[in-house]
């Protein structure tokens, strides 16, 4: 079973404030948590979440892993 990233990342960090750190609402961190995965716009280059969770997480959620080969990538 994969691992949830954003679910780690929501545990570290709890849900209103890391929200409000990204700059999104409850329920789109909330979406991205059962995804297991980030918003299209990370890829697209349109948004930089990966690198502000690995901020705000203390380096024990990495850019590299939230974006690694498969991770939340979809058509």
């Amino acid at each position: 079973m994969e691992k949830n990233l954003i679910q780690e990342a929501i545990e570290i960090c709890g849900v209103n404030g890391f929200a409000r750190e990204l700059g999104v609402s409850g329920p789109s961190l909330l979406k991205w948590k059962k995804q297991n995965s980030l918003p299209r716009t990370e890829w697209t280059g349109e948004t930089n979440y990966a690198a502000k969770i690995e901020q705000l997480t203390d380096g024990r959620v990495t850019r590299d892993d939230l974006l690694s080969s498969g991770f939340g990538k979809r058509s």
